[in-house]
């Protein structure tokens, strides 16, 4: 049975996704169960560890303030690596640039599960070359699906794929809360870390970085991508050559891309990262339990992401609203409801309460896959790797949110409170901005006589203009000035 190549993509991308963000969440799951005062906390759902006392358990006496710092340093080092990744996938290959940045993060994952024992600095060294590794992989991704994407299916595709980036977290926390408490406490780190090494060999293997490489591609989608304005040749590969660096950098509608990201990165490390420590902190929580209702957020909004695509897409397909309009509803809903809930959590004393404001909040907060997300592939799709790479800069927030809880949090309630009214408030300046300066149409400086090839016939399935076919040959013709 064929399965088309577009959809192998998809699905080796939701896998290698769903893999490279559960390294955190996997992490701080381990770091919340050796960091304990006390290896139990109140029995919720599931019954006591079984590794409790045995030589499969281990118990660390740091200060659980490290734990926040080693995230700190992660995303230092995912941050650093967000627009050379940009670069270097337009440049080499995006397909070997995302393999290898997860074969290399499984790898440190594995190694991490012995270093932890041997203190802290090597743990901190450690985090940073994740978070190096890490930090090229949605620029890298970005440049695959954005050339395996026909417009009719763009949206749809994205948000497939990157629906294993937010169900991820769910699986990771639930699976690691299991494993550490009934298997080892370092059990998820192997599980995980060779996981990874086996879906980079198969990635590698069976991907292309564009249609027109792939010997197997079938008839049928050469078609799909012909008559959406793609030439599918085998002799030409293109490479992205000029960058227009300055109008990128003083571009509004990319800023607005920068801003939703930086916001997103704010709280989404605060539910991979310090979730757990959060019902840890201000419940007294048993480990199992706590990855069990971290996870349950992480699901309804794979949920949302999903079903949310599939809407806009539609209703951009069926030009009920314009793409700018679908991008700036699906933005400022999800972050809307979710600066909402997160707002509310300041005056939550219990779990119960607290889990459901997280459920909607975060759950909703999956329809911005649908913003800010896709918006890279809308601007400029010839560049959609370094411009995910320049939002992706925004990652900083990621950064900021850790410091912060390392910084605020203490052995209570109260201190996350605090965490959680900065996290709405900049949320909701968020929602301002991307409500106010986003734009869903091509920008004048994606220029196509910009772009350059090996060779004289342009391929442009690396730069998807869909549509027309005299804006095909407008672009072919564009292929031939020397830039």
């Amino acid at each position: 049975m064929y399965m088309p190549r577009r959809y192998i993509v998809v699905v080796l991308g939701f896998f290698g996704l769903l893999l490279s963000v559960g390294f955190r969440a996997v992490f701080s799951m381990v770091m919340v169960y050796v960091l304990r005062e006390e290896n139990t906390g109140s029995l919720l759902f599931f019954k006591e560890c079984t590794i409790n006392g045995t030589k499969w358990d281990l118990r660390l006496d740091w200060d659980v303030a490290v734990s926040q710092y080693f995230n700190t340093m992660f995303f230092l080092g995912y941050v650093a690596t967000q627009l050379p990744g940009g670069y270097l996938a337009a440049r080499i290959s995006s397909k070997w640039v995302f393999g290898t940045a997860v074969l290399t993060s499984s790898g440190l994952l594995v190694v991490l599960s012995m270093t932890i024992r041997l203190g802290i600095p090597g743990v901190f060294v450690i985090r940073t070359l994740q978070g190096l590794a890490e930090g090229v992989c949605l620029p890298a991704f970005n440049g695959v699906i954005s050339a395996w994407a026909p417009k009719s299916e763009k949206t749809r595709m994205v948000t497939l794929a990157y629906s294993g980036l937010y169900l991820s977290p769910a699986v990771a926390l639930f699976a690691s809360g299991a494993t550490t408490c009934y298997i080892s406490w370092h059990s998820s780190l192997f599980i995980y870390g060779g996981l990874g090494v086996v879906w980079s060999i198969v990635w590698v293997s069976f991907v292309h970085d564009t249609p027109e490489m792939d010997p197997n591609l079938s008839p049928e989608e050469k078609q799909i991508y012909e008559k959406e304005g793609h030439q599918v040749s085998a002799s030409s590969v293109q490479k992205v050559k000029y960058i227009p660096w300055r109008e990128m950098l003083t571009s509004l509608p990319l800023s607005a891309i920068f801003v939703g990201n930086f916001c997103r990165n704010w709280v989404f490390a605060m539910v991979v990262t310090e979730l757990p420590q959060y019902y840890a902190d201000g419940y007294k929580i048993d480990i199992a339990s706590i990855g069990f209702l971290t996870s349950l957020p992480e699901i309804l909004m794979t949920i949302v992401v999903v079903v949310g695509g599939i809407i806009f897409d539609q209703l951009i397909k069926s030009q009920t609203i314009s793409t700018t309009t679908a991008r700036k509803v699906a933005q400022c809903t999800g972050f809307g409801v979710e600066s909402l809930c997160i707002f509310l959590l300041v005056f939550v004393n219990n779990h119960t309460l607290a889990m459901l404001l997280l459920c909607l909040g975060v759950g909703m907060s999956g329809l911005t896959i649908s913003g800010y997300q896709v918006n890279p592939l809308d601007l400029a799709p010839q560049y959609a790797h370094v411009l995910t790479g320049i939002s992706r800069l925004s990652c900083v927030g990621a950064v900021f949110s850790t410091f912060v809880a390392g910084y605020l949090r203490q052995d209570n309630l109260s201190s996350w409170q605090r965490i959680f009214l900065i996290a709405s408030i900049i949320h909701f300046l968020g929602v301002v901005y991307y409500g106010i300066f986003a734009s869903g149409e091509r920008q004048p400086w994606a220029d196509p006589s910009k772009l350059d090839t090996a060779d004289s016939k342009l391929n442009l399935t690396s730069y998807p203009e869909y549509g027309t076919s005299a804006q095909s040959d407008k672009i072919s013709n564009a292929a031939e000035i020397d830039s």
